[in-house]
């Protein structure tokens, strides 16, 4: 058995609950409360699934297997959300009863990801249990949206999920709100959490399979030319295509020079970032568009309860990445390790069963508890 270990500062932040008890500390909250992170807290892999790769690829063809209940057995509601520089994003809503007093987890997930993701749908079944909504925020020019404007999405670009929270406090004021994030997902939502300090109208967050840099990720996918890591690259390379092919018309609309012969012929990440994105944002370099997205740096400013999940074996959000002096020195954050779970995969038991639910749904239930105003 693997037991999970957790990464804090010494002292955490105090958090307290509207009743009588005592405030209490956010990693003896989570030791105490989320039994599967706490004491003796194991996570095991399962023998049909071993090793970072196969939990890696295991989670990515549940997708298929999602989507074709969700066409068969819709749970979400569309919105299209405007932005205030008139483009749009797609929430997919599912409310539950009484949603307008009740929490609201909000959803930001992987690079290709949509609210058919398996990791989501597996995160989503828990929360309708415990009552909470769900809205799922999608990239713009993703989940089947289109693109109403020249600017498309990036790894770092946190304006557009800002939009949507900062709606949500006026529309729903009464609506505790949560984050949970996974992927290029995390990354976004880390950073913005980050930027947004101690004005973040979040209660709390879960971010799971972060990058922390994504420059070093790249970096690390796009030179693998002999490994399993280079499906991961050629994948999500092939996704980007495909959203710029989808929406050409509105990114060539941008003012600025491209050469649509080189996006094509991209054969790495890096070059269609250098290609494509970074000349549509107006980044002098894709290394410098993708520095100045990391969430690493943000970690330090983070003032809410956060708790990160990563696994040792991801192939593709390494762990020599991981900060671990941000978690041992901001008290409002925990970072949990699995020895496997490959990149937000996390299926163990016998037979392969998701795991990553359990432990976000316990953090989110006790930060509901424990959101109270704290002493320092």
């Amino acid at each position: 058995m693997h037991k999970v270990r957790l990464v804090h500062a010494e002292k955490t932040q105090l958090l307290s609950t509207s009743g009588e008890e005592k405030p209490k500390r956010l990693s003896d909250i989570v030791r105490d409360e989320c039994p599967s992170l706490g004491v003796g807290a194991t996570f095991s892999q399962s023998p049909f699934v071993p090793g970072g790769h196969a939990q890696t690829i295991y989670a990515f063809l549940g997708y298929y297997a999602y989507y074709a209940h969700s066409l068969l057995y819709p749970r979400f509601t569309r919105e299209i959300f405007r932005l205030s520089d008139g483009g749009t994003v797609a929430l997919d809503w599912a409310l539950c009863e009484n949603h307008t007093k009740r929490p609201i987890v909000t959803i930001l997930s992987g690079v290709t990801g949509t609210s058919c993701d398996f990791y989501v749908r597996k995160c989503y079944n828990e929360f309708v249990k415990m009552q909470y909504s769900v809205l799922v925020v999608h990239s713009r020019g993703c989940g089947g949206s289109k693109l109403t404007t020249p600017q498309p999405f990036h790894c770092g670009l946190t304006t557009d999920y800002r939009e949507v929270i900062n709606d949500l406090r006026k529309r729903l004021p009464d609506c505790p709100l949560f984050g949970l994030s996974f992927s290029l997902g995390a990354n976004i939502m880390a950073k913005y959490i980050g930027e947004e300090a101690d004005r973040c109208p979040l209660v709390a967050g879960v971010i799971v399979g972060n990058p922390y840099d994504m420059y070093k990720v790249i970096r690390h996918l796009d030179s693998k030319l002999l490994s399993l890591n280079k499906i991961y690259d050629i994948a999500i390379l092939n996704f980007l295509k495909t959203a710029f092919n989808e929406n050409r018309e509105a990114i060539l609309q941008a003012p600025v020079v491209f050469d649509e012969a080189k996006i094509a012929s991209s054969s790495t990440i890096m070059e269609f970032t250098e290609e494509m994105t970074r000349k549509v944002f107006g980044y002098k370099s894709a290394k410098h568009l993708l520095d100045d997205s990391s969430s690493g740096p943000f970690l330090d400013s983070i003032r809410i309860p956060v708790l990160f999940l990563n696994s040792l074996d991801d192939p593709i959000c390494i762990n020599s990445l991981i900060t671990y002096d941000k978690f041992a020195s901001n008290p409002y954050l925990v970072l949990a390790l699995t020895d496997h779970g490959g990149h937000i995969g996390y299926m163990g038991k016998t037979w392969p069963t998701s795991w990553v639910e359990h432990p976000v749904s316990q953090f989110f239930k006790a930060m509901l508890k424990y959101n109270a105003p704290s002493p320092q």
